[in-house]
């Protein structure tokens, strides 16, 4: 009978995770290290991805730096190739690079409504393509970093709304075309998290208006999403896949 220890452990596992610099990738990369990984971490401040590195440095994996913008598809797919030669192989896809831009939709530009696409949905895409090889070989796990507006919308939010309902979309495809192949394709839908995406923080109507909608009474640290990532990189969620796991203090659920 398999321990519920063994069940959950990631160790010695081959994990990339992106937008690692800062926020939920960060706190997923350490975990995933403390845990006994070995990850490679890329974003696009290599001060960031060293810091993060620098906080994982006495756990019992290892941490390795890849700086890359993965807005442009070919720097999202060498840093899958650089995860593979650097690792020998990849296990655990992460995909949690993001970025966000509030505006109504008619003073919203094009050129910005396609980079909240381009770095939320469609280096995604590229990236989970470039991994296929080494997810398949011997089974493996796909984790997007959505949102819970990924499922709902909201006012002045077009872009980054239209990229998160593509990445759910994008995770139950992959994960049906992957099913028979032993890799496990989900996703996790933060609601409200206190990082750099979530500036207005500091004001007390916001922070009011958060305490009210939530039915929790608040909003999310990036390190409870840990607990979360390493359920559905381990083998206790080898017989979910295509699902989404929502982590938001309730707010969807009412």
């Amino acid at each position: 009978m398999t321990s519920t220890t063994d069940i959950f452990s990631i160790a010695g596992k081959r994990a990339i995770v992106t937008g690692a610099s800062r926020g939920i990738g960060r706190a997923i990369a350490l975990a995933y290290a403390e845990a006994g990984a070995h990850v490679l971490i890329t974003a696009r401040s290599e001060e960031g991805l060293k810091e993060t590195a620098a906080l994982g440095a006495e756990f019992n994996g290892t941490i390795d730096i890849l700086a890359a913008d993965l807005l442009a598809p070919e720097s999202a797919e060498a840093a899958i190739l650089g995860a593979a030669e650097t690792l020998g192989g990849i296990d655990i896809l992460v995909n949690n690079a993001a970025d966000d831009h509030d505006s109504p939709i008619e003073k919203t530009d094009l050129a910005v409504f396609q980079r909240v696409v381009d770095l939320n949905l469609q280096s995604c895409w590229v990236m989970t393509k470039a991994a296929s090889p080494y997810l398949k070989d011997g089974g493996g796990k796909v984790i997007n970093v959505a949102s819970v507006l990924g499922l709902v919308g909201m006012r002045d939010d077009s872009a980054y709304i239209a990229a998160k309902h593509g990445l759910v979309g994008l995770t139950k495809a992959v994960a049906l075309e992957w099913a028979r192949k032993n890799v496990q394709v989900n996703a996790l839908a933060p609601g409200f998290v206190e990082t750099a995406m979530l500036p207005q923080l500091g004001q007390e109507g916001v922070a009011d208006y958060i305490r009210r909608q939530v039915p929790a009474g608040r909003w999310s640290q990036p390190e409870e999403y840990a607990g979360p990532a390493i359920f559905l990189a381990s083998s206790a969620s080898d017989y979910m896949t295509g699902q989404v796991l929502v982590t938001d203090g309730g707010l969807t659920a009412q």
